[in-house]
């Protein structure tokens, strides 16, 4: 029997159980049941986790990539992030969200990611959105959200992720989704307080050598949320860029933003609000794979100071959708070489010729080669066919997860690269955030370092099994190999606005000073791969249909 009629035959199996046994898992929640999410919702929420589901009847007879289980961890981990040591490639340090426990989970790797220890880091004090920045002295810098959801914090390791420092303050206040970045001899911290963006500096260096941070700086009418910081060439650090979208509540459109600070730790501040592009992704938009959670357009930026060909390049990554709430969704680029003042037209990352969604990138750049990389979660292959084509007969609520890269500045892309191992369902997952709101990743010597969340369980590691609970899953993507090729796009002309606003005013803010405490809890394992087998090619379906507007549900 061949491969290509074994798996239909297993479908065709796999449909009639679920439709006679599980008829109410096939139902996707009505559109009605999305609320109008108000402007200047915050993110940082802490659901609690529902109660685990039955196991489903569908498992994936093998992985199709050969994945790793970096958590390999009863509950859920999420909202994920990995970094690799510029000072040892071999040292990996993977986190989440573990709402279980009000820790951020950690697993750190000495060998390339072949085992990991794992444990917690602020044990019982974290909240949630932990992002993590790795510089070249060896230091790694980790920013997350308290458990009283009332101060951004920053730990430090300088060990390779296995111990870490006690928190330093970075703001206080309704704060919500920081994000961090680190440039030769600084760390930056931005994060939106009571609707606004605002950012901090620091000097660094040395190894455990930084501090403290400048006074808060107010960006000039950075009204939004839900973006990014990097750090690019120049004096006192390197210039930064923050970027954000807004309005940040509902489906769309909205609107996405930058400021440049051009002097980077010195005293000019943050510049001018500059316009990048409009997106039909609003901060809380609800496509089958995020029904609960929703998704943002989720901008973020890279700032390539490596000295080589692009230097000075700015790449901004962002979701958009070919017609306001059709769920075709697709990841974009653009790119700027002054400073972000002007924009070049955008860049379809993702090369499917389906209308399904794809949705919450990550952009690294390698510092090794200054080849830049982009990951994201992906349904392409979810035509609602249990089995070779889905977990359930749902189209395009099943993603993967997948990777691809650029070598001439972002104008053409490798051929996209499946990492994942099998379907992952979000709403299997039962825990009240979906994937979360980012996936955060790194590159460096000719790889791109993936982690996202995963239940499909192909390997058979997830201690909760399949289609239930995240685990983190990894697979690295070599950045050779691929010859890029052009991905047509909507708009062939540049955008470029910019929108003059008033000069910043620095605020003082109170830090704290840290005293280095250990808070890992060490238990290694080996994690097994498996064999890859095939999946057949997915016929692309004819043309977007736009789906009809929810009418609001009253807020409660």
């Amino acid at each position: 029997m061949n491969t290509r009629l074994h798996l239909t035959i297993l479908a065709a199996v796999s449909a009639l159980l679920t439709s006679s046994l599980s008829l109410s898992q096939a139902q996707i929640p009505a559109a009605s049941k999305h609320p109008e999410v108000p402007d200047g919702t915050r993110k940082c929420i802490k659901p609690p986790e529902r109660a685990p589901q039955q196991f489903q009847l569908f498992r994936p007879l093998a992985c199709l990539e050969p994945v790793v289980n970096a958590s390999a961890t009863a509950g859920n981990q999420a909202e994920s992030f990995v970094n690799v040591n510029p000072t040892n490639a071999n040292n990996i340090v993977a986190t989440s969200n573990n709402p279980s426990s009000a820790s951020i989970f950690r697993a750190y790797s000495t060998d390339g990611g072949t085992t990991w220890t794992r444990g917690t880091i602020a044990t019982g004090v974290a909240c949630c959105d932990g992002q993590a920045a790795w510089d070249s002295f060896g230091n790694l810098f980790l920013v997350y959200i308290n458990n009283s959801v009332n101060q951004i914090n920053v730990i430090l390791s300088t060990d390779g992720g296995v111990t870490f420092s006690a928190p330093v303050t970075a703001g206080t206040g309704s704060i919500d989704q920081p994000s961090i970045a680190v440039g030769n001899g600084s760390v930056w911290v931005d994060w939106n307080q009571s609707g606004s963006m605002v950012a901090r500096g620091a000097p660094v260096t040395g190894l455990g050598t930084w501090g403290p941070f400048n006074p808060q700086q107010t960006i000039p009418s950075a009204s939004g949320s839900f973006g990014g910081i990097a750090v690019g060439p120049g004096p006192n650090g390197g210039k930064v860029i923050v970027t954000y979208q807004s309005p940040t509540g509902g489906e769309g459109p909205a609107t996405i933003y930058v400021n440049v600070d051009a002097d980077g730790l010195g005293v000019g501040g943050f510049g001018s609000r500059i316009t990048v592009t409009s997106t039909n992704v609003g901060g809380f938009d609800f496509i089958p794979a995020q029904n609960g959670r929703s998704i943002d357009a989720e901008a973020g930026l890279v700032w390539d100071a490596t000295g080589g060909p692009f230097n000075n390049r700015i790449y901004l990554v962002y979701t958009d959708e070919t017609v306001n709430e059709n769920n075709d969704t697709d990841i974009m680029m653009r790119t700027s070489t002054d400073d972000g003042a002007t924009w070049t037209a955008p860049v379809r990352v993702n090369d499917d010729a389906t209308t399904n969604s794809q949705f919450l990138p990550y952009v690294a750049l390698d510092p090794t080669s200054g080849i830049v990389a982009v990951g994201f979660h992906d349904c392409r292959n979810d035509n609602g066919v249990p089995g070779p084509g889905g977990t359930n007969m749902i189209p395009n609520d099943d993603a993967e997860y997948y990777g691809t890269f650029t070598t001439d500045g972002g104008a053409t892309w490798a051929p996209n690269k499946r990492l994942s191992g099998g379907f992952s369902n979000a709403a299997d997952a039962n825990n009240g955030v979906d994937y979360g709101d980012y996936v955060g990743l790194s590159a460096f010597g000719g790889k791109l370092y993936t982690l996202w969340a995963d239940n499909a369980n192909c390997d058979g590691t997830n201690p909760n099994g399949t289609l239930h609970q995240f685990d983190l899953y990894t697979n690295p993507l070599a950045l050779s190999g691929g010859t890029p090729t052009p991905t047509p796009t909507a708009s062939p002309t540049p955008t470029a606005t910019a929108t003059p606003t008033p000069t910043a005013t620095a605020t003082a803010t109170p830090t704290a000073t840290a005293t280095p405490t250990a808070t890992a809890t060490p238990t290694v394992t080996a994690t097994p791969t498996a064999t890859a087998t095939p999946r057949p090619t997915p016929t692309p379906r004819i043309a977007p249909t736009p789906r009809p507007r929810p009418t609001p549900l009253p807020r409660p």
